[in-house]
């Protein structure tokens, strides 16, 4: 039997994400991200339980269980703004006063402030960072404050932080001179099964790009429509996201929509995702926020011809397994011309996205590190 077999399980609590995903119900960012680590852990004994905003859950889909992870559902009003503090809060109330958890664990550095409570009552909290949120465009000044103040509380207080990409881990390191845990994200590799589900959107196989994404500024959907039109192509972009709010950003987005850019919304059924993934001509990644995606990761395992954001993060995930491109619409326009003349150069980038998930980025990896995280922690 192994060390780690025999090894004794914890009690996790884990506090700050919107939920688990389930069938029908799926979150995007690293919400996808746990929803695949949380039962992992579960399968190696640990008793997991993972607290949901209720007002994201149908009431026929607050199940008490779901695959091996039990689920509390605790109340999140406050809007799009303030749901996620204001439930969070919440779920702390409640780990403290009935969870017995050896280890409390959040997401999302917004939630330091929540981190730095538990702490304070005496027990053991990791968080994964999740990003730069202080930085995010879509944030008024007083939201990027409280964000900068919240890592701040996070980096004092919190026994670990975890960060997902090794440029991330050096950001912390210089910004806020704390070391940190690197820990990425996985991805399943997987081919076209249906074909015919792209269909509805009025695409063809090969005959698209696509963009998988939220829609909002830092993931550049509006740059990439732009660069798609100057460039010519007969080809179409589909992008396929949603957002819960309006902005300038989007209005321009719905300007340029039309025959040949088609903006899908937010789609659940993840056998459509894995549809338009496998079968684009390529993918665009815009995000220029944030350290490993696991939208990136997916699109790597799905086999996708990918054009990346020039970022350090991006970089970091596809080696030279991609193309990259600067937030120019123009030179963007001419790297869509040069892709669609050389069809080999296609083939070439498509093998590479899968070889490196298989090597860096599965999800049994992924989940032993946390497993070893959460022992090491739990044994200090």
């Amino acid at each position: 039997m192994s060390a780690r077999a025999e090894a004794k399980p914890l009690r996790i609590g884990m506090l700050g994400l919107y939920g688990m995903t389930m069938p029908k119900l799926h979150f995007t960012g690293f919400e996808t991200g746990f929803g695949e680590i949380a039962p992992r852990l579960a399968e190696m004994g640990h008793d997991i339980v993972m607290y949901c905003r209720r007002g994201s859950y149908p009431p026929e889909m607050r199940v008490p269980e779901y695959r091996g992870v039990k689920l509390v559902y605790v109340p999140s009003p406050g809007g799009k703004n303030f749901s996620g503090l204001i439930a969070t809060f919440f779920a702390v109330v409640h780990a403290l006063a009935t969870g017995r958890y050896q280890i409390f664990f959040f997401v999302n550095v917004g939630m330091g402030h929540h981190a730095a409570l538990c702490r304070l009552f005496g027990r053991k909290v990791i968080m994964n960072v999740n990003g730069l949120d202080w930085t995010r465009a879509k944030w008024g000044p007083v939201a990027r404050w409280y964000f900068l103040s919240a890592a701040r509380s996070a980096v004092r207080f919190c026994n670990e932080l975890v960060t997902d990409a090794e440029a991330m881990r050096q950001f912390y390191l210089e910004r806020f001179q704390k070391e940190t845990t690197m820990i990425a994200y996985g991805a399943y590799v997987e081919t076209s099964k249906n074909p015919e589900l792209i269909e509805q959107f009025g695409v063809k196989p090969d005959d698209y790009y696509l963009i998988a994404s939220r829609l909002i500024p830092e993931n550049h959907a509006d740059v990439i429509a732009e660069a798609f039109l100057a460039s010519g192509s007969k080809k179409k972009l589909l992008i396929a996201g949603g957002a819960n709010y309006d902005s300038p950003f989007h209005a321009r987005l719905r300007e340029l929509s039309g025959d040949s850019v088609i903006l899908a919304g937010h789609i659940d059924d993840q056998d459509i995702v894995r549809e338009l993934h496998c079968n684009c001509f390529a993918y665009v990644h815009g995000h220029s926020v944030g350290g490993t995606n696991p939208s990136l990761l997916k699109a790597m395992g799905f086999g996708n011809c990918i054009l990346a954001l020039d970022t350090v993060f991006n970089r970091e995930v596809l080696a030279d397994g991609g193309l990259f491109f600067p937030r120019d619409a123009a030179v963007l326009a001419q790297m869509m011309r040069d892709l669609e003349a050389n069809p080999s150069q296609v083939a070439e980038l498509r093998g590479m996205g899968p070889e490196r998930i298989r090597a860096n980025y599965t999800w049994e990896k992924i989940a032993g590190q946390y497993d070893d995280l959460f022992r090491e922690v739990a044994a200090r």
